[in-house]
């Protein structure tokens, strides 16, 4: 069982973790899910096997999609920020814009070895 020390730390330590608050902050937690969603690459058929099918493929392909757009407004945001006087925002828009392109080369070689694999095996 806990001491009271301890209980009384584990509450201080717990009333910290609100989530994000600050923009950058919720931006970074944002891609979160869009980076999980990445690491789905197969689809569970019927009989239990993993494979690799056309809703699959054109599911990375919609992900890949919306990963663009992103990239698009990161990139512009950055341009804007770039003549402007805020390094820490010009920071944070290049640190989210690296990130989305780690995204995009791990989401786009998925996509291709989904591709590859799926014309490798018959159906």
């Amino acid at each position: 069982m806990a001491s009271q020390r301890q209980i009384a730390a584990n509450r201080r330590n717990g009333a910290k973790s609100r989530g994000p608050r600050s923009q950058e902050g919720k931006a970074r937690s944002r891609m979160n899910a869009l980076r999980h969603g990445l690491a789905v690459a197969t689809i569970a058929s019927t009989d239990g096997d993993a494979s690799t099918d056309d809703s699959s493929v054109d599911a990375m392909c919609q992900r890949l999609r919306q990963i663009e757009v992103e990239r698009a407004k990161a990139l512009n945001e950055v341009d804007i920020l770039s003549r402007s006087q805020d390094l820490d925002a010009l920071h944070t828009a290049i640190r989210r814009l690296a990130a989305l392109e780690r995204y995009s080369q791990r989401s786009d070689s998925k996509l291709r070895k989904n591709i590859v694999e799926k014309e490798v095996r018959p159906r």
